[in-house]
């Protein structure tokens, strides 16, 4: 297959050129369709156009278990730089054993705050078209206006377009659909809301007009709002085996890594055909909480048969931001609308004289719910570049700190 089916897009073609003509390898491309720890499968394309640039045409395929180089490593100054689901890395096939090089720069990014105490970013999948953001209408905690909210400024900062999926439709009643619609829709204008059932198959037709072949989707979502039923449903047949594969190639002898049992080129038959990857389980939701179980426990990328990319992810317990200001002004655009027509331009939306947001509230034209969301997501969003700066700062003044020592001990080696 080529690399347009999965993914690959003209703008990577000069970030490859580059990469090979500043390290002077001949490196190729591939997708990463899993990560596990600090252990990746990737999956090379047949680049028919690019022959002068390959090694060889040989190399197509599904390689597993491979690891970044040690200079990459070297080069990385936070868990973010590592490469994730999504991801296109370069490799370079004339090594012994297959290295990931370089990470080619990401179209859209996919991050939250890592958890813990920590302030930094955890990214999530990469080079996104679309994010799914997937809820469940079957009661309990499974659909939040809150937690909506939230997810769209993390969507928003990402970089990608936006969909909404209201799952397990068959389970509400007729006034629970319109009004989830209904929130949904003035939380997010603009951008598609569709109610769908993984288990009846409704609404799925309608879900799928949206996208095409070699279209990356995400998909976020809490546990138990049916994620991995809904990407088996559109693949066609709920349980099916998902079309992963089918490219062909021949073997290539990858030495195995060090503490890896199944690194180099992997389920190829004589005919170049990979085995099928299994579809993602379904995990079991307790009637008590309505609350899913974890099955699915890290990121796969999974081509349908449709020609669809979508990378499926564990579900969400924890949602920090990892956004900016122009983030969340968009995803509350009503209200930033009208922010600019209050009296001070640093009004903070709270009791000022002249202020445009309150004199809304108290006429009815914005909803209270959603300006309490603001303030809560205005102020997490403040303490979040409070964290950087002083961050940033810190590591300017080591920076100078250690300039300084390098200074003074050349200073005494001059004497």
């Amino acid at each position: 297959m080529n690399p347009e089916t999965w993914g690959w897009k003209g703008i990577f073609h000069g970030f490859w050129q580059s990469a090979c003509q500043e390290d002077g390898r001949k490196y190729i491309p591939g997708r990463i369709i899993r990560r596990e720890y600090h252990q990746y499968d990737v999956v090379i394309p047949h680049y028919i156009d690019e022959k002068p640039m390959l090694p060889s045409a040989c190399t197509a395929g599904l390689y597993r278990n491979l690891r970044v180089s040690g200079a990459f490593a070297f080069r990385t100054t936070g868990g973010a730089d590592y490469p994730v689901t999504g991801d296109w890395v370069l490799l370079d096939t004339e090594e012994d054993s297959l290295r990931i090089h370089r990470v080619l720069e990401r179209q859209s990014s996919l991050s939250r705050g890592a958890a813990g105490d920590k302030t930094e970013e955890q990214v999530l999948a990469a080079n996104i078209d679309t994010l799914l953001l997937v809820f469940a209408l079957d009661g309990g905690r499974n659909f939040l206006r809150t937690f909506l909210e939230r997810a769209l400024v993390v969507a928003r900062s990402a970089g990608c377009g936006v969909c909404i999926v209201l799952n397990k439709a068959d389970l509400a009643d007729d006034e629970t659909r319109r009004n989830a619609l209904a929130t949904a829709a003035l939380a997010a204008p603009g951008s598609p809301v569709v109610a769908v059932s993984a288990k009846t198959g409704e609404g799925l037709e309608e879900l799928s007009r949206y996208f095409s072949a070699g279209e990356t989707l995400g998909v976020l979502g809490k546990s138990g709002v049916g994620k991995s039923a809904l990407i088996g449903a559109l693949n066609g047949v709920k349980g099916a085996p998902l079309g992963v594969t089918v490219v062909s190639g021949t073997h290539l002898a990858a030495a195995p890594l060090a503490g890896d049992s199944e690194a180099g080129l992997d389920g190829l038959d004589g005919s170049g055909a990979f085995e099928q990857e299994a579809a993602p389980q379904e995990g079991a939701v307790l009637e008590s909480d309505r609350k899913g179980r974890h099955t699915t426990t890290s990121s796969r990328l999974y081509r349908l048969s449709s020609g669809l990319l979508i990378i499926d992810s564990p579900g969400i317990r924890e949602l920090k931001l990892w956004a900016d200001g122009d983030d969340l002004a968009a995803s509350f655009s009503d209200i930033a609308g009208l922010a600019d027509q209050c009296r001070f331009s640093d009004c903070s939306h709270e009791g000022e004289p002249g202020c445009a947001v309150q004199a809304a509230l108290a006429s009815g034209e914005l909803d209270e719910g959603r300006y309490r969301s603001y303030l809560q997501l205005k102020r997490e969003q403040a303490w979040l570049d409070r964290r950087l700066d002083d961050q940033a700062l810190r590591a300017e003044k080591a920076r100078w700190k250690q300039i300084a020592k390098f200074q003074k001990s050349l200073q005494k080696s001059r004497r």
